[in-house]
């Protein structure tokens, strides 16, 4: 599964040339380089240096230095008439009051870490994660109540889908690429796909950011819960063609924020021009080749990345309505929807299917097909930024 790291290094995923950093959100710290092709490879030395984006002390002397300079002689005056032209906020009439905030004024102004931090806490809210039953992890908000339940299978089912981990091994040489590129956050297929630019689409890729490290969170919050071991712990036939990840399998990391970015982006864009459904068709379609890379592998069964959908589709439809636009998420999805000799047989052999849905329908309960509608009004920096993501997505690049 995949970090996240400033949504400015989105700007194609250069940075993931360098996939040994994909061992944590600690490789984004490359896009520092961004500005590289500016100035050079050494950004501590370059624009990011010498503009104060990095700490420099040269810099900071100097700036002291010009300081005194300018403020000589008349110029002092300043000091004691502040100039009410660039705080937007002050009022002259009555120079004590400070207004409250305005989301639309100030959330643009803020640093995108800082959003990111804001936009975290809304979504967290109300939310949890918990095992109410054996074996079973559900996340539920505290007025829309259950949202989707997840249940581990048991060893005889991952031990039959161990089969068809190992006929998968097969496709790893013509998969290489992919599979090595996929590592990291997917971004420049998604950004193939949509169209998508860092230096136009900025909020939208910063939105996109934000609801993948959401969904990162959530699962593995259930990983954690279901605690089902990856393939490699059932057989060492396995051979795993990367490492395998420090955490369990169940459901998949990439088959959840595949099917969270097939579900968003659609979404941001039939709100704002039309024309989403070629747009979702080959996004759902990525996120298949996605899940089905990592069973490739050699790090997932194939019923991880079914999981992993299902997931991911009712975190995006939350996400979406928690941003002001849509419906929320379908109340009581669960999978699988018992603990039957005839459902267990069925998930033996189950496995994503492409340009259709999992082969669950017989395994899937929905409940009684609700929606939970998310109340936005306590999400101002969600709502704010996906007023900004539209615009973009519509071709307004101001």
């Amino acid at each position: 599964m995949s970090g996240w790291g400033p949504m400015a290094a989105a700007a194609g995923s250069a940075g993931s040339a360098g996939s040994a950093g994909s061992a944590g959100s600690a490789g984004s710290a490359g896009s520092a380089g961004s500005a590289a092709p500016i100035v050079g490879l050494d950004g501590g030395v370059g624009f990011p240096g010498y503009s104060g984006l990095w700490p420099n002390p040269m810099l900071a002397q100097s700036l002291v230095l010009t300081r005194d300079l300018l403020l000589a002689g008349e110029a002092h005056v300043a000091v004691d008439t502040p100039n009410t032209d660039l705080i937007p906020f002050y009022r002259t009439a009555t120079p004590n009051w400070l207004p409250g905030p305005n989301p639309s004024r100030d959330i643009p102004a803020l640093q995108p870490n800082v959003r990111a931090a804001l936009a975290e806490m809304e979504l967290l809210s109300g939310l949890t994660v918990m095992s109410l039953a054996s074996r079973t992890a559900t996340l539920r908000h505290s007025s829309a109540g259950d949202l989707i339940t997840l249940e581990a299978p048991g060893f005889e089912v991952f031990y039959q889908q161990l089969r068809k981990v190992q006929s998968y091994a097969d496709l790893r040489a013509e998969r290489t690429p992919e599979i090595l590129s996929q590592v990291v956050p997917q971004s420049a297929a998604w950004s193939a796909v949509a169209g998508l630019a860092p230096e136009r689409h900025r909020y939208t890729l910063e939105l996109l950011g934000i609801g993948l490290r959401f969904a990162m969170l959530m699962v593995m919050k259930f990983k954690y819960l279901l605690a089902c071991p990856r393939p490699v712990e059932y057989s060492s036939t396995v051979q795993p063609m990367i490492l395998t990840p420090g955490y369990t399998a169940y459901p998949s990391g990439h088959a959840t924020e595949a099917y969270f970015a097939a579900e968003f982006l659609p979404t941001l864009r039939k709100n704002s021009t039309g024309g989403a459904a070629s747009l979702h068709g080959q996004l759902s379609r990525l996120a298949y080749r996605i899940a089905e890379n990592r069973v490739v592998a050699g790090l997932h069964f194939p019923i991880d990345s079914m999981a992993g959908q299902l997931l991911g589709t009712v975190l995006a439809k939350y996400f979406v309505s928690a941003c002001g636009s849509g419906a929320g998420a379908i109340t009581g999805t669960r999978f699988p929807k018992d603990s039957s000799p005839d459902t267990v047989t069925a998930l033996r052999s189950a496995e994503p299917r492409l340009d259709a849905a999992p082969n669950v329908d017989a395994l899937l309960m929905k409940g009684a097909q609700a929606a939970a509608t998310i109340d936005s009004k306590d999400s101002p920096t969600l709502t704010t930024l996906w007023k900004l993501a539209e615009k973009e997505m519509a071709g307004n690049y101001a």
